[in-house]
């Protein structure tokens, strides 16, 4: 029997006569072959990861994140869900924008997302991605789906700031400061 891990051939040699015939010398090499398995795994096991303490979210696979875009000096702000389509990672988000937005836009992004994560969870691939395309507008948490109503109208990428608004990341200059 040859079992090669790190190129050396941990196998051996089970000779019918040692063994007693073909029937015990092909069991003694399946066991020491099980045996040499459990002892030298060819790839890391598959463990169910728990949430660790301190981090965005309290759940697996959805996170918050706070993205600068250099070019337009302005923070995005997002939760993100990462999961496998078709065996391949993927990353769905739920972007609250680049303005500033309320605790109710806040929440709903953050249960959304938590909901996503549920659903593929539960349905994996058979999951209807399409229903999450319209998340700004339905509580897809909720049953029956009741509207959400947005309370200031989200700015869009190439928008300016309305005059005297500004965003509460945004830092005054000293002029600005002694006017």
């Amino acid at each position: 029997m040859r079992f090669i891990r790190k190129k050396k051939d941990l196998g051996g040699f089970y000779s019918y006569n040692q063994w007693g015939g073909i029937e015990k010398a092909l069991r003694a090499a399946m066991s020491r072959n099980k045996q040499l398995k459990a002892l030298h795994p060819t790839s890391k096991i598959r463990r169910v990861r728990r949430p660790t303490p301190d981090t965005s979210c309290g759940f697996n696979g959805v996170g918050f994140r706070e993205k600068i875009d250099k070019r337009r000096n302005e923070v995005e702000r997002f939760f993100w869900v990462s999961y496998r389509k078709n065996d391949k990672p993927a990353v769905k988000t739920f972007s609250l924008g680049y303005t500033a937005f309320d605790a109710d836009l806040h929440l709903h992004a953050y249960r959304t997302a938590i909901q996503f994560r549920q659903e593929w969870d539960a349905m994996g691939d058979d999951t209807n991605f399409d229903k999450y395309k319209s998340w700004r507008k339905v509580r897809l948490y909720d049953p029956g789906y009741p509207k959400f109503e947005l309370k200031r109208r989200r700015r869009r990428k190439g928008e300016k700031l309305p005059e005297g608004e500004r965003l509460p990341d945004q830092v005054q200059t000293n002029e600005e400061l002694s006017e």
